[in-house]
């Protein structure tokens, strides 16, 4: 029996010839059989000289629905290969919020020249979104929804979603308005359908509301969709007046965009978010912004080359210490960015921890520390007592490395709090200061630990 992959491929190889012999019509046949996520990998796979056919294969509405579907570097990707008059033709396709996403990563020549092909009250409606702020719920939301108002009939309501479902995204909720666009309830789609067609929609919609503002952040609209278990929020002006709702699946990219971000930040590798999807980011580029992080880290550096220099006399009469510097030191920092990690994923999330919460916090990190620091501390000295025959060494480095990796998860559970309530994303300046405070103390534990000891070694 054939394997699903190989079924796949012998398919592909059908479109394949399509497009090598621009054979329209097989082409056509066999493409939009393809489910969207296939067309995608499929449209990645083609050959650039084929690829470029495709805008001649295919109409913009059909082609509108796999753009949608593709990240940013895949989008790019369709973008270099077709014309800008055909990627224009897909956004009366699209959703509004898609198209001002894939025209963020535009800069303002190619912007312009995307835009100049839509007629007026397409280039309006496109052109107010892109007025929001980047990365706010008013730039992320969608336009498209269905509104009632509260003294309509289940029955005018049942009949204005089968005219809209169409031509909406989010059809599972329907909006509740005053004469003045104002929100005033929420129908669902089930509510709809248990009751009698005659119900006035004001006896059956809900009136406590979950909402965001235009300016909100878009980080937090995903928290609340996810804290609220909602398919989609709507979003409101300051009077109150409904302009759009962010749906469940925007957040869904959203989060992933910020965890991509928290990673990069978390990893002092930040690069321009246009950069990134373009994949135009040169050498230089690259190094640009690693290199200020690897300076900085360089002086922190310092710290422990000081630490190492102030403890030569004990190091010159047992040699054999230099050896297990690199053990302490990177035991904790590893230990360090574990709860680092765990740390900035609870701020990312949205977690505010009380003063007992915090303290509670603190000692269960120690507590964790203290296991893992008994454990590690255990095994190097029980392999240091059988390799070296000496048995205060053994304990020497046994007890700094339980010292230093209790105390690492706390100083990595903690500073990154510290850092939050400066007001300075923990996910940026946490990582490399933590690695350098916990070698730091790593060496001073264990140098101070050796030399109270040396006598007896």
């Amino acid at each position: 029996m054939k394997r699903i992959d190989d079924r796949k491929d012998i398919y592909y190889e059908g479109v394949y010839k399509a497009a090598k012999e621009n054979n329209r019509k097989k082409f056509r046949k066999l493409f939009l059989k393809l489910h969207t996520n296939d067309q995608v990998e499929l449209f990645h796979l083609l050959y650039p000289e084929n690829r470029k056919k495709v805008e001649n294969f295919l109409e913009p509405g059909e082609f509108a629905d796999l753009f949608e579907w593709m990240d940013p570097a895949d989008q790019t990707e369709a973008y270099e290969a077709f014309s800008a008059k055909f990627i224009a033709y897909l956004f009366p396709y699209m959703e509004i919020d898609n198209v001002v996403d894939f025209l963020s990563y535009r800069d303002e020549e190619e912007k312009q020249t995307l835009l100049n092909f839509l007629d007026a009250v397409e280039r309006s409606k496109v052109e107010e979104m892109l007025a929001y702020e980047p990365e706010t719920a008013g730039s992320v939301m969608n336009k498209g929804f269905i509104s009632v108002f509260s003294e309509n009939t289940l029955k005018e309501t049942t009949e204005l979603v089968r005219t809209f479902a169409k031509e909406t995204e989010m059809v599972y909720y329907i909006y509740v308005v005053d004469t003045d666009s104002k929100l005033v309830g929420i129908l669902s789609l089930r509510d709809m359908i248990i009751h009698p067609e005659d119900t006035l929609v004001k006896d059956v919609m809900l009136t406590q509301l979950a909402f965001v503002r235009i300016d909100d952040d878009q980080e937090a609209v995903a928290r609340m969709i996810q804290d609220y278990d909602l398919l989609a929020v709507p979003v409101l002006n300051e009077d109150d007046v409904m302009f759009g709702i962010v749906t469940v699946d925007d957040v869904m990219d959203i989060l992933a965009e910020e965890v991509t971000e928290d990673f990069n930040d978390f990893s002092a590798i930040r690069r321009a978010k246009e950069k990134v999807e373009r994949g135009e980011e040169s050498t230089w580029q690259t190094a640009k912004v690693r290199m200020p992080w690897i300076i900085i880290l360089i002086f922190l550096g310092m710290i422990s080359a000081t630490l190492i220099s102030s403890f030569e006399d004990t190091l010159n009469q047992v040699v054999i210490l230099a050896a297990f510097i690199p053990v302490i030191m990177d035991s904790a920092g590893n230990v360090g960015t574990q709860s680092l990690a765990v740390a900035v994923r609870n701020i990312s999330m949205g977690e505010e921890r009380t003063r007992e919460e915090f303290w509670k916090n603190v000692l269960k990190e120690l507590g964790a520390g203290m296991m893992i620091g008994s454990a590690a501390g255990f095994v190097l000295a029980l392999g240091v007592g059988i390799f070296y025959q000496n048995i205060v060494l053994a304990l020497i480095i046994g007890f700094s490395l339980f010292i230093t990796l209790s105390l690492s998860t706390v100083v990595g559970s903690v500073i990154p709090i510290l850092i939050n309530k400066l007001k300075i994303d923990p996910a940026i300046a946490s990582g490399p200061f933590i690695t350098t405070i916990n070698d730091a103390m790593g060496l001073l534990i264990y140098f101070s630990i050796a030399t109270q000891l040396l006598h007896l070694l």
